[in-house]
């Protein structure tokens, strides 16, 4: 097990994977090619449906302001929009795809088609930044985003995004 030595602090660091974040029903197939702003409304609407903590409203301006501030858009046709929600016991990874890309103001300039929507609770920054690690991890090689992107349903990416992360100690 891993230990925070950069910081001094010599506790075991506890290992983040999808299984605690990653719900099958927050796998969102098909989403309608929309503009950022409808495209954030509409998964914002989705989450806000199946997690009574959310506000839809709430979650949407949160996502707007963010990408004020610079977009998720991370190249690769990838996304990682993430928000803080009161009312969370841990993060929870919501995962979007759209048959066609949106724009998304990528530094690459590819229209995002997969979504990574991170939402943690306050006061779970640690956690957070370890699942943002753990996406960045599987998305460094093209080959994991493309096999991905051939799942044929939202079970089959669930399972992949599973599967994916089981490959990873850490």
């Amino acid at each position: 097990m891993r230990t925070a030595k950069a910081t001094g602090d010599t506790r075991p660091m506890p290992m983040v994977n999808f299984a605690d974040s990653l719900r099958e029903d927050l796998v969102f197939w098909d989403l309608p090619r929309q503009d950022k702003p409808s495209l954030l409304k509409a998964l914002s609407g989705e989450v806000a449906a199946r997690l009574s903590a959310v506000d839809a409203a709430a979650l949407y301006d949160q996502l707007l302001a963010r990408e004020a501030e610079q977009s998720t858009g991370i190249g690769g046709g990838l996304a990682l929009p993430h928000a803080t929600v009161a009312g969370l016991e841990q993060p929870l990874l919501v995962v979007g795809r759209t048959r066609e890309g949106v724009d998304f103001a990528a530094p690459d300039s590819r229209p995002v088609d997969l979504f990574f929507l991170l939402l943690s609770p306050p006061g779970a920054e640690a956690q957070h930044l370890r699942v943002l690690a753990r996406l960045a991890r599987i998305f460094a090689r093209e080959e994991r985003v493309e096999r991905l992107r051939s799942a044929t349903g939202p079970e089959a990416l669930f399972q992949m995004l599973l599967d994916e992360d089981a490959r990873h100690v850490y």
